[in-house]
């Protein structure tokens, strides 16, 4: 980075450090004096001291520095971010509380505010419980604050701010201050980090800086502090930067059967660091940090950046530069589209009589649809359709891209009747690696199996460590370190990743063959031998980001936390929920989710394929893919006060069925619940899961989510469980019923459920063969007679009792019971 952005990026990171002093150990000295007097023991750079004293106007009227110190710049950053986050709340409460604990962000979301959560005050990392809001009252304490000020003092002391790279000194204080409110004020609303406040302050700063610099103003005091600060408000200094990968479910999906999972890994991992890397390229071409970056996942991306020529050549240059790029290694299955529309600072911080955020966030949005339309330049069209990529070539089995150049050998070992070129076998090799690497180093020197990656003019490559690389490899250009930090690595950023995965005991990802033979729902001799694939999105993200805030709190900080939030829920807290991990979501049972009387402690059976920005695919056993589901909706529901909800769709099939098969149904199935009123619903198996055409109408009951917990399986299948002995249970007062008759009733009910006429005599013939022999057994009988009498009369109901009858019969069936019985 060049060397005057990086002190800018760090004076502003730096300069509300402050707070945390005074609220660790309270006095009568200001912020600024009190983070001048920490940090003057840890570095030596006079501009970032002189940043953090005078950047308050009542300090800045005695300062003596020159026009052009970056005091200023600074001063006028903290200004727009502070306009920015700060908003009054309803209280009408004056002076501040310096016990006020981080508000939850979704407080203030869809206009909703009867239940106000809050965080405890801890460190990101470093304790493995989930910090998920609590409603309950919670105060922020100075013997809190200790622990945090003595981890910056440690990081500190270790490496001084002066030798630390901006990206470095992010992640510290991204793990330090996430849950350090970053104003205490009474009046306002106390839900934006003290990290996230400082972080839009840098990239405000570095923003101005560069604009200035293109525009020769040198005379920061006139330009952030004096007469022509207002005006420069209205100028559009600012790009907000969109950018979106196409084409990630066919690159994903289409893979052969055999090594699925590792398969599956590699391409979405891949894809993930794809996009990182494009990032990281475009803000080192620019000389800035990820302070500018305001969030990434998904296959998407925003970052506010200077309106510079320079700038714009770079992202034209870039996104011209990728998709041809992408054309030469995957033809046109992957396209990245980059957008970006110029807006001014009063369009962030003003919201009476303006569209505000949302409307810049709309502008960009429309911009980028406008991109994929019309995706290609003239050139790019000749290279798709050159010699070299016409059909009549060899093609690669996996990625079916032809060209007589590609090196065609076998995909996996000792297995030559699959050929793949040599990109499809580097990430096969990538998803073997990523369930037990840790680091991901890109380099611009080429590695044994290393997986290519499209950098700012000029080829990277992209390899795998279990172990630290050598500091002193100069080819190493950036290091991504998956959910933790390593410290001293400046060229190092942590990834939340949601990679959990069953392992066997030997450590190893238990495949996807063994895996569907892992169910344990009744015991451990019965569950049918299935796969569960789950898909599932946050219902109208889109809406509810152009929208979703009331016009008071639409704010950039705002949007950004947002995004941040869920992107630390879905690639974080997705892995301790997959483990079985559900402390803090619900505090009065602290237990996992379960359809049937086992309750399981262990880790769920299951594999995340991908997780993050708004979606899941997961895979796993039905029966804990189904549990899962439930957990990680009610956790949902809790991280979010109940204001955003996912749909999801889970498919069964048998372990050897087409990867892009068990996509696609699963992706239908979610496609049913976001047709249900309301959406916000789970659609489960369908009578057509495993065998249909594309065209075949999916036979499938959707439920709400709360429908499918309490009435589902609260209600009918606990029913079912508490009044009937299954298989060879003994009695005990309940009544023997066996799967043939349980068949029978599930068919009568899915007859009714298609309209079609059905005799109750049928209904009650097949009741009353159920009549048990033995006294004991008849309140029992009685109880069952009258309750599905009583449900047989609401189509409702009937729906119900099916789906959980169906459940019971998956349950029921034997491990090594035919598939066509």
């Amino acid at each position: 980075m060049a060397y005057m952005e990086s002190i800018i990026e760090k004076a502003a990171l730096l300069h509300d450090i402050g707070k945390v002093c005074l609220r660790a150990e309270p006095g009568r000295i200001t912020h600024s004096a009190a983070g001048v007097q920490f940090l003057q023991k840890f570095l030596t750079e006079e501009r970032i001291l002189r940043t953090v004293a005078y950047h308050h106007a009542d300090s800045l009227k005695n300062f003596e520095g020159a026009m052009d110190d970056i005091a200023y710049i600074i001063y006028e950053a903290d200004n727009l971010a502070a306009s920015t986050d700060r908003r009054n709340n309803e209280n009408g409460e004056f002076g501040f509380d310096s016990k006020l604990s981080l508000e939850n962000v979704f407080n203030v979301f869809r206009n909703s505010r009867e239940t106000k959560t809050s965080y405890y005050l801890r460190s990101l990392t470093k304790e493995k419980r989930m910090s998920y809001p609590q409603i309950n009252e919670i105060r922020a304490t100075s013997s809190e604050y200790k622990p945090i000020l003595q981890s910056l003092e440690q990081a500190f002391s270790h490496k001084s701010p002066d030798d630390m790279e901006v990206n470095e000194l992010l992640q510290i204080l991204e793990d330090s201050m996430s849950y350090i409110p970053s104003s205490t004020a009474k009046g306002e609303v106390a839900d934006i980090s003290l990290y996230d406040h400082q972080k839009l302050t840098a990239a405000f700063a570095v923003c101005m800086y560069q604009y200035f610099k293109q525009y020769e103003i040198t005379d920061y005091k006139k330009y952030c502090y004096g007469s022509k600060q207002k005006s420069m408000r209205k100028e559009e200094m600012y790009l907000l930067v969109s950018g979106d990968i196409s084409g990630i479910q066919n690159f994903i999906y289409t893979i052969p059967s055999k090594g699925a999972l590792k398969s599956l890994r590699g391409r979405s991992f891949y894809l993930e660091l794809l996009l990182e890397n494009v990032v990281d390229e475009i803000l080192s071409a620019l000389h800035i940090s990820r302070s500018c970056l305001l969030y990434t996942g998904g296959g998407h991306f925003y970052m506010l950046l200077p309106n510079t020529t320079e700038v714009i050549q770079v992202l034209e240059s870039y996104a011209e530069l990728v998709n041809s790029w992408f054309i030469e290694q995957f033809s046109c299955r992957l396209y990245l589209a980059l957008g970006w529309t110029a807006c001014s600072a009063s369009e962030f911080i003003e919201t009476d009589g303006r569209a505000g955020t949302g409307d810049v966030y709309r502008r960009v949005g429309r911009i980028l649809a406008g991109k994929k339309l019309n995706r290609y330049t003239v050139r790019q069209l000749e290279q798709l359709f050159s010699l070299e990529s016409a059909d009549g070539n060899r093609e690669c089995a996996v990625c079916h891209t032809s060209s007589s150049a590609v090196d065609l050998k076998p995909y996996m070992e000792n297995e030559d009747s699959v050929l793949a070129c040599q990109h499809c076998r580097n990430l096969l090799r990538l998803g073997k690696q990523v369930l037990d690497g840790d680091i991901f180093v890109v380099c611009s020197e080429p590695a044994s199996n290393a997986v290519m990656l499209p950098g700012w003019k000029r080829d990277l490559y992209l390899t795998a460590c279990t172990t630290e690389p050598d500091a002193n490899d100069k080819s190493i250009v950036r290091m991504y370190v998956k959910n933790e930090v390593i410290p001293d690595k400046n060229t190092a950023t942590k990834l939340w990743i949601g990679d959990y995965s069953i392992r066997t005991r030997e450590g190893t990802a238990v495949e996807f063959q063994d895996l569907a033979e892992c169910s344990n729902s009744m015991n451990k001799n019965t569950g049918i031998n299935r796969l569960a694939v789950m898909r599932a999105d946050v219902d109208n993200l889109g809406a509810a980001f152009m929208a979703g805030f009331p016009k008071a709190y639409a704010t950039l900080t705002r949007t950004a936390v947002l995004s941040r939030q869920l992107s630390l829920f879905f690639k974080r807290y997705i892995n301790s929920l997959c483990a079985g991990e559900v402390n803090g979501v619900n505090e009065t049972t602290k237990t996992v989710f379960h359809l049937f009387p086992q309750k399981k402690t262990k880790p769920r059976n299951v594999h995340i394929v991908y997780s993050g920005g708004d979606d899941m695919f997961i895979v796993g056993t039905w029966d804990d893919v189904i549990e899962l589901a439930v957990d990680i909706y009610k956790a949902f529901q809790q991280f979010t006060n109940g204001k955003l909800t996912f749909s999801a769709g889970i498919g069964f099939f048998k372990s050897g069925a087409p990867i892009s098969q068990m996509a696609r149904v699963a992706g239908m199935l979610e496609d049913k619940a976001k047709e249900n009123d309301g959406k916000n619903s789970i659609v489960l198996f369908g009578r057509s899961t495993e065998y249909h055409s594309p065209e075949e109408e999916l036979e499938v009951i959707p439920y709400h989510w709360d429908e499918f917990i309490c009435s589902v399986c609260g209600e009918k299948l606990a029913f079912l469980q508490g009044h009937f002995a299954f298989g060879e249970q003994t009695g005990s007062g309940k009544v023997r019923i066996g799967k043939s008759s349980l068949y029978r009733l599930m068919s009568l009910l899915s007859a009714e459920k298609n309209e079609q006429s059905i005799n109750l005599a049928r209904f009650a013939y097949v009741l009353a063969r159920l009549k048990p022999d033995e006294d004991k057994a008849l309140t029992c009988y009685e109880e069952i007679r009258t309750q599905f009498y009583a449900w047989y009369k609401s189509k409702t109901d009937r729906q119900e009792l099916l789906t959980a009858i169906q459940l019971i019969i998956y349950s029921l069936r034997e491990k090594k019971e035919r598939d066509d019985e």
